[in-house]
């Protein structure tokens, strides 16, 4: 049994643990952030009620990215844990044709802006605030490495690698482990050892694959933008299911997932069935994602997913406020 100073202390870190995973604003666990249009990021909630209502809209201009459907600049959307949101863009400083990222504070502030001072295309990117880095997929070629890497916390550039190869799309998994798509292949560096071209995981038919994510598990998803579909695999590259899209689904882009909900969701460039597409994450093969939320959007790109709590961390927070809830009527 918790003695009464004990279960005050875990139920005063229970409501903290709360207050700091679910009750920021603007953005919130369960909110949908899309990059679309030429400088916008549209905030939708939410994961759970799959309402896809609107939030908000946060501008990056004078900063901006293609919205051409054969193109990959920009429009790179991340969170990391702690609810911060980094977008890559390009002409970050007027007509510069400079590309680099800005990061948004959890209060929809403008942290900070990194300038790449070069002309590659900055694509997909992932961030960890506890590794204090920022990882940022590019064209890579003209003597570049494809992979740059920057400061969570200022957004110093520190370091770039993976060659000179192309990389469309990163994801990180919750071992620390960087993944990056490619137009043929996943490549993959194990947690702290971000150099060189890592390892080859797998190779994935060529047919347009836009974005990658990692759940717990270690399961990979890809999207594939020719065939409209989106696939599952195992860490070793065995197919585990294809999940098919509705009709009327434009250009298939972005991808994340959420831990809470175990939900898959995509985003689009179709209309008249909606921008957003999900799916549970062990759904059977041949199952058609379903459409939900905004149905006027246009040049969507990227999409990144504010993890709403896990079931685990949603009964500790019920247990510690039935435990409060306890002290202060015996108080």
């Amino acid at each position: 049994m918790f003695s009464k100073r004990r279960e005050f202390i875990f139920s005063v870190g229970v409501l903290l643990l709360a207050s700091f995973t679910v009750s920021a604003a603007p953005f919130q666990a369960g909110q949908i952030f899309i990059a679309y249009g030429s400088n916008n990021v549209g905030v939708f909630a939410d994961t759970v009620s799959l309402k896809g209502t609107s939030v908000q809209k946060l501008s990056i201009s004078p900063s901006g990215f293609t919205t051409s459907s054969a193109s990959l600049a920009g429009g790179g959307v991340a969170l990391d844990e702690f609810g911060n949101l980094y977008v890559t863009v390009q002409y970050l400083s007027g007509t510069n044709q400079n590309r680099g990222i800005i990061k948004f504070n959890r209060d929809g502030s403008i942290a900070w802006r990194a300038d790449s001072r070069g002309s590659l295309d900055y694509r997909g990117i992932v961030a960890s605030a506890s590794l204090d880095r920022v990882f940022v997929a590019t064209e890579g070629g003209r003597g570049a490495s494809g992979i740059h890497v920057y400061r969570a916390s200022n957004g110093e550039k520190i370091a770039e690698f993976g060659g000179t190869l192309a990389y469309r799309d990163l994801a990180l998994d919750g071992k620390g482990n960087l993944y990056a798509l490619r137009h043929n292949e996943v490549r993959f560096w194990s947690a702290g050892n971000f150099s060189g071209l890592g390892t080859s995981l797998f190779t994935i038919p060529q047919e347009e694959p836009r974005a990658i994510v990692a759940d717990e598990d270690g399961n990979i998803y890809i999207s594939f933008e020719r065939t409209k579909v989106v696939r599952k695999y195992s860490s070793k590259g065995t197919l585990l299911a294809t999940y098919l899209t509705p009709g009327g689904v434009g250009t298939l882009f972005g991808l994340d997932y959420d831990p809470g909900t175990k939900r898959l969701f995509a985003s689009h460039t179709g209309t008249g069935v909606g921008q957003i597409l999900w799916i549970e994450r062990n759904a059977s093969d041949g199952a058609v994602m379903k459409a939900f939320g905004p149905k006027d959007l246009s040049g969507v790109r990227w999409l990144a997913v504010y993890p709403t709590p896990e079931p685990t961390t949603a009964m500790l927070l019920a247990v510690g406020l039935l435990l409060l809830k306890r002290r202060l009527r015996k108080g």
